[in-house]
């Protein structure tokens, strides 16, 4: 009997709860506890979460991003524990072919370079939206820093910037800046001292700072803008590099319009802020 029962064990492996607790941190836990199919549809649940929430454009809404950002984290958690209640409840299972470590390995890799490359890297192109934190006082102070901003990437796919939008455009160097849009392809821009003019008529700007002590905003002498040219200001006119220093920007330079700030943190949560839109319309 014991020759019989020889191939069964030795074709079986024993699970550990911790071990398998440290395979689902490194984003493996069904593969180590010979779930493949779990393991398949926790890689492929975030992506189309994203991109029904992309395509039906909840992600830039407030109503849809957070619903959708924590059924994401919902299926981080679940692969995060289930994989340990598996192997505390069956901790004795057949081993599977793939149950070697230079699977785990292979997994672990394939897993962060798919998840950065259409998540983390292409997530504006691939999904429509963008989030972006803001590290500096130059939009002050409608955007704080330490606010994080949810940008539509697919807005002007269909339509054009409009006047008022505050945009995320990338300079040469390919740093991403958030500045308000005053001027259009055509417009003709001037200040006159803090006041912006834009077609020979003043701007209200009620959103803009306070003005700083001892500080003059930089001048801006009439300047009519190209077919493809638009110009931006930051709404803290006095501490912000903006259109004034570094010229109009191209329309392939701006990368979407920001919707909303999803997130508040500066130490400590700013619960006031959560969900506060930052469109015009």
């Amino acid at each position: 009997m014991s020759a019989a029962a020889a191939p069964t064990v030795a074709n079986t492996r024993r699970l550990h709860p911790v071990l398998a607790f440290l395979a689902g941190v490194l984003g493996f836990g069904y593969v180590y506890v010979g779930r493949i199919g779990f393991a398949i549809a926790y890689v492929l649940a975030p992506f189309a979460i994203l991109y029904v929430g992309g395509w039906t454009r909840w992600l830039v809404h407030p109503l849809g991003w957070y619903p959708l950002t924590a059924c994401v984290l919902l299926v981080a958690l679940v692969a995060l524990i289930h994989p340990v209640v598996l192997a505390w409840r069956r901790p004795v299972v057949p081993r599977k072919r793939y149950n070697r470590w230079w699977v785990y390995l292979a997994w672990v890799i394939g897993f962060n370079v798919i998840f950065d490359a259409v998540i983390g890297g292409n997530r504006a192109d691939n999904f429509g939206y963008d989030l972006f934190r803001i590290p500096s006082a130059a939009m002050d102070p409608t955007l704080q820093s330490g606010d994080w901003i949810v940008v539509d990437s697919w807005r002007y796919r269909t339509e054009s910037p409009a006047f008022g939008d505050i945009v995320i455009h990338r300079t040469n160097d390919g740093i991403a800046l958030v500045k308000r849009l005053v001027g259009l392809p055509g417009d003709t821009l001037e200040m006159r001292g803090r006041v912006l003019v834009r077609n020979g008529s003043p701007v209200d700007e009620p959103y803009l700072h306070d003005p700083i002590p001892g500080l003059a905003p930089r001048g801006l002498q009439p300047l009519t803008l190209g077919p493809d040219e638009y110009f931006v200001l930051g709404d803290n006119r006095d501490n912000s590099n903006d259109s004034r220093y570094n010229g109009p920007i191209g329309r392939a330079e701006i990368v979407g319009r920001t919707e909303f700030i999803a997130l508040s943190f500066s130490g400590g949560l700013r619960w006031e802020r959560f969900s506060k839109p930052l469109t015009v319309d």
